[in-house]
């Protein structure tokens, strides 16, 4: 079998939320070059309306669904509604998250529970809202459902400046890890990225401090952040057939800072 033909998405479905800015919106773009229609999801409406539009110029049906992933129900109705415009839900990805840059006395119990709220409660309302559609039949035969999950390096290694966002992201990763053992035998694989310093909103504080970006720069082997262009084709990938055989993966594209 050629290797093209596997990563041509058309005629499937995406939801991603997160999909307004950064690396949410590149990966709903990547997904949309691919052939698939694109549900995009977040709290920003004008924005969100923006990338939508960016979808349709390249072809695609999109759909903008103001959302808070910290509620389940209003999780579910976006789903629903995704599924039935777009006519199917193939693929889901999760990539809306919130960072507080403060150290454990810093934080508190309200910064704390909202963190986990949106980036592990978040991921695990939309997996569970999602499921229904990505286990049907014409979902299968199409290849399956995936999912993929948005991680971090900080999730992989102490962090107590941000200690609240590495909780939930090790939290994502063990997520991640336990739906996939469970949900492969209902054709749905379920993987997650991790993501280092990427060019985007959330990396901003360190981005415009640049004796503290020299310093975080001597740290990674690439010696530079990434572009949201860099992480989406990884989107696509484990989103169509090349990755059949991938389910319960942790993928680093970190330019090699865990590398030290």
């Amino acid at each position: 079998m050629a290797w093209r033909e596997p990563i041509n998405l058309e005629g499937r479905a995406a939801f991603v939320t997160g999909g307004s800015r950064g690396l949410g919106k590149a990966c709903a773009l990547a997904l949309a070059e691919a052939g698939a229609d694109v549900a995009l999801a977040a709290t920003d409406e004008r924005t969100l309306k923006a990338s939508a539009a960016a979808v349709e110029k390249l072809g695609r049906r999109a759909m903008a669904i103001p959302l808070d992933v910290t509620d389940p129900a209003a999780s579910r109705r976006a789903v629903e509604s995704a599924a039935r415009e777009l006519g199917r839900l193939d693929f889901l990805v999760n990539a809306a998250g919130i960072c507080f840059r403060l150290y454990p006395m810093e934080t508190s119990p309200g910064e704390f529970h909202r963190t986990l709220a949106v980036n592990v409660s978040g991921t695990f309302h939309l997996c569970t809202a999602a499921f229904p559609y990505l286990s049907e039949e014409k979902v299968r035969q199409a290849g399956g459902g995936s999912i993929v999950n948005f991680g971090s390096v900080a999730g992989l290694r102490a962090r107590p400046n941000i200690l609240a966002y590495a909780a939930s992201k090790a939290a994502v990763h063990s997520l991640t890890q336990s739906l996939a053992a469970d949900w492969t035998q209902y054709g749905i694989r379920v993987n997650a990225i991790i993501p280092g310093q990427f060019d985007t909103d959330m990396g901003a504080p360190l981005l415009s401090d640049p004796q503290a970006l020299a310093a975080y720069l001597k740290r990674i082997p690439a010696g530079r952040v990434g572009q949201p262009e860099e992480l989406a084709p990884l989107i696509v990938f484990l989103c169509s057939r090349l990755s059949s055989y991938m389910t319960g993966a942790l993928v680093v594209a970190d330019g090699g800072l865990t590398l030290q």
